[in-house]
């Protein structure tokens, strides 16, 4: 962060009598893994199934013999602004400018799981988040070789996960299924205050933290 830039809102906020926490949120902001749409894998569009045919089945067997498994889909970052008006603090607008990110998926559910590194990527641009206290979603489009979980799971194993993570029952909030796709990422955010980076960066999950 560029501290120069925020003295002086800082010292105009402490003298509205604002504490230390409601500065921090006001350059913050939360994220979580929001959902996922398109998923295919092996060229199998599965988001609209809820198991495979026999002929699926074997295109992805075919590839599995090969030492392939392309799997790709997008998915929904959700930020949400804390700064909306509470608190005595200002309505403001922030926007992120870049975003460093690994996507893992667990391959096992329940106490032995077995988390993967699948992909990573970066963005870098412009994406507003605004002051209304609406969910925005970042659409992240992931692509990866899935041979390596193939290796662990096998072919109905890879299949059940693509389906619970991407498939028309896989919702990714489903008790059966929390957990199974997770980020860990280094996000920017510009705010009136200056550019915010979590130079360590932070898990995301299912569920809203601000990298703290």
């Amino acid at each position: 962060m560029n501290y120069k830039l925020l003295i002086l809102p800082l010292l105009f906020l402490l003298i509205t009598g604002c504490g230390i926490t409601d500065i921090l949120s006001f350059t913050n902001a939360n994220f979580r893994v929001e959902n996922t749409t398109e998923f295919a894998i092996c060229g199998i569009d599965i988001s609209d199934l809820s198991s495979l045919s026999v002929s699926e089945a074997l295109t992805i067997g075919q590839y599995w013999i090969q030492g392939e498994c392309p799997m790709d889909f997008n998915l929904g970052l959700g930020i949400k602004n804390p700064n909306i008006g509470e608190s005595g603090l200002p309505k403001i607008s922030i926007t992120l400018t870049s975003l460093d990110y690994d996507v893992f998926m667990d391959t096992i559910e329940g106490i032995e799981e077995d988390t993967v590194q699948v992909a990573e990527g970066l963005f870098s641009g412009a994406f507003g988040i605004g002051d209304d206290g609406e969910i925005a979603v970042l659409d992240l489009g992931i692509a990866f070789d899935g041979f390596q979980i193939f290796e662990i799971l096998g072919p109905l194993g890879i299949v059940d996960l693509a389906l619970a993570i991407g498939g028309i029952e896989g919702d990714i909030r489903d008790e059966d299924h929390l957990g199974r796709l997770q980020m860990f990422m280094v996000p920017t955010i510009d705010t009136p205050l200056g550019d915010m980076t979590w130079e360590e960066g932070f898990w995301v999950g299912l569920d809203w933290t601000d990298g703290s």
